[in-house]
């Protein structure tokens, strides 16, 4: 009966410690359950892309490409097509590299802001119009990378913002509100008050454990409660 007493007590204890955060997690699984995550990732916001056919014709080899942007010796070169015209994406030893004409071999990174408008028109598939371009040294933790990037703001939907890398002139990262409100959940479930990306951070192993702990305490003290407990006799 002691050992039991002491049960009552730790699962009491553990539970006021941990309850509050099995809250958040249940709310967050709620929230994340009920958005749908290709609305999260702003996928019905993102134009198809305009695949134009790559012929042979006048395209340079990559390291003449390269030669002629000024990069190093490339290490490695996607040919595809860019805004209408075919680039290389080139890779070097010794430096950013860039996005390269394939056939004049001008170079086209870093971008700037007229070059990011036109990246994030061609890449915005909504109704809207930009509010705002700006330059950011250090992109914030809604990123996830460090920057710098050009941050392209839209009116539709309210403060839905794209962020592209100027070294590769792609579009690095979608974001909306609901992404904002689905990721502060994420950030609440995980436990990770900083990058929001580590499933591993202390603050989850503890809580992780102390719930465990908590339910193993229950189940002790609901198999007490109904199987060993005596039971009282019904008097006639």
């Amino acid at each position: 009966m002691k050992f039991f007493a002491i049960l009552t007590r730790v699962h009491k204890w553990v539970g006021l410690f941990v309850g509050l955060q099995i809250i958040l997690w249940t709310i967050g699984g709620l929230v994340m359950s009920i958005l749908p995550i290709e609305k999260v990732r702003s996928e019905h916001l993102i134009a198809t892309p305009v695949l134009d056919a790559i012929t042979a014709t006048d395209i340079l080899s990559p390291v003449e490409a390269s030669q002629r942007a000024g990069l190093g010796a490339p290490i490695s070169a996607r040919l595809h097509t860019w805004l209408g015209r075919p680039v290389y994406t080139i890779q070097v030893l010794e430096g950013e590299g860039g996005v390269v004409d394939a056939r004049t071999g001008e170079i086209f990174t870093p971008v700037d802001e007229d070059t990011a408008r036109k990246i994030a028109l061609a890449d915005y598939g909504g109704t809207g119009l930009i509010n705002t371009i700006s330059w950011v040294e250090k992109g914030p933790v809604e990123v996830r990378f460090e920057g710098p990037f050009w941050r392209v703001v839209f009116d539709q939907p309210k403060n839905y913002t794209l962020w592209i890398d100027p070294n590769t002139a792609q579009v690095r990262a979608h974001r909306s509100g609901m992404w904002r409100f689905y990721d502060f959940f994420w950030m609440l479930h995980i436990m990770d008050y900083g990058s929001r990306d580590n499933f591993n951070s202390p603050w989850l192993i503890a809580f992780a454990g102390s719930a465990f702990l908590f339910a193993l305490s229950g189940a002790g003290l609901l198999w007490h409660r109904f199987l060993l407990r005596p039971r009282r006799k019904i008097s006639e």
